[in-house]
């Protein structure tokens, strides 16, 4: 388990020293102006920006990646209304074409449709 880096040997030989040079009395001492100290700066606004801005740089990516979706969706959407538009009311699809049936086949379809050796070819050899 380490704190900033600092393992818990360390910490208890940073404590030792601080109680040999303070003395029990100066470690609270040291411990409540260090305390202050920290929420002094933890409240300030200077402390406040910084941390507002730390959170804009680590959301950076996700916030550029989605406006960048925004604008790609708002540019097919755009695409497609001009597209649409440039369509206008023209049916460009033939509903017969959906169920499999053409009415105006060429001759060479319907000779393919009716395939080889069926009647109506051995009718037109034999005549």
């Amino acid at each position: 388990m380490n704190i900033f880096g600092i393992g818990p040997l360390e910490i208890i030989f940073v404590l030792i020293i601080g109680i040999l040079f303070l003395g029990p009395k100066g470690m609270i001492e040291a411990g409540h102006k260090l305390g202050k100290f920290m929420r002094s700066i933890i409240r300030s606004s200077w402390w406040q920006n910084v941390r507002r801005g730390m959170n804009e740089i680590q959301h950076l990516p996700q916030r550029l990646m989605r406006e960048a979706e925004l604008e790609e969706l708002n540019e097919i959407k755009k695409l497609t209304k001009d597209s649409l538009s440039s369509i206008g009311n023209k049916d460009l699809i033939n509903a017969s074409s959906w169920a499999g049936y053409s009415p105006s086949l060429p001759a060479q379809e319907k000779e393919l449709e009716s395939g080889p050796g069926k009647d109506s070819d051995l009718e037109k050899n034999t005549n």
